[in-house]
């Protein structure tokens, strides 16, 4: 299967979303689905190292349990941005391609007219970014106030009055600004239940990313994947 046969489709993504499991605190375990709002494939959750508690064998996750594995920085057009590594070395790694604006791929390819030669086009008619270039996905995640923090992303970026990159790199420093001195993790951590004083993950669980994502779970690790998953 190629890159574009494999994304992720959008009944799919319906039905999981409405999943029962989803409208209770259920605990998530390693092996959980997970995707982005900005990105074409779901990514697994794993857990690098056991913790100890396991529910039917498989590892409790906790609100710590959201590093991505490594990736290499370079900038295109003066412009910072990363690459994935190699190597799966944190819980999870990518959600394929990126659809935002915000990504630094895109907003050089705006100022200047010309995509980076990493681009594929976007194949899904349902996407307002259908026939775009799309570029790959390196996640950077926002950190979060607390884990008991609502789903709700931690402030709301305001690009408009300041477009292309300037409002972009503006919303970002006021973003990083406001987030100065909070950790990284997963918000609507367990209110109950914590495995060496962490909070445990729970099916409400959301991360945010600094290009606009929201990273919701698909499924809990538990209960069987979708065939669609299992083929890849």
């Amino acid at each position: 299967m190629g890159v574009t046969d494999t994304i992720l489709k959008k009944d799919t993504l319906a039905k999981l979303l409405a999943s029962p499991w989803r409208s209770e605190d259920t605990y998530v375990t390693a092996g959980a689905y997970m995707h982005c709002t900005f990105g074409t494939h779901e990514e697994v959750l794993n857990k690098q190292d056991p913790n100890g508690v396991y529910i039917n064998g498989n590892p409790m996750l906790t609100v710590e349990d959201c590093v991505v594995s490594a990736s290499e920085p370079g900038t295109i057009q003066g412009i910072p941005y990363d690459k994935m590594g190699q190597e799966l070395d944190g819980n999870f790694y990518s959600f394929g391609f990126c659809r935002s604006e915000m990504l630094p791929m895109k907003v050089a390819e705006k100022n200047s007219g010309m995509p980076d030669s990493s681009y594929i086009f976007d194949p899904d008619p349902t996407e307002p970014t259908f026939n775009q270039y799309i570029y790959p996905c390196a996640p950077k995640l926002l950190p979060t106030v607390s884990a008991s923090a609502p789903a709700g992303p931690p402030f709301k970026p305001q690009t408009e009055s300041r477009p292309g990159l300037l409002g972009a790199l503006s919303a970002l420093t006021t973003m990083l600004e406001k987030l100065a001195g909070a950790q990284t993790q997963w918000t609507n951590g367990s209110p109950n239940v914590s495995i060496q004083g962490v909070p445990a993950l729970t099916s409400k669980s959301c991360l945010f990313c600094q290009y606009g994502g929201k990273i919701r779970l698909l499924t809990n690790g538990m209960d069987p994947a979708p065939p669609e998953f299992l083929v890849r």
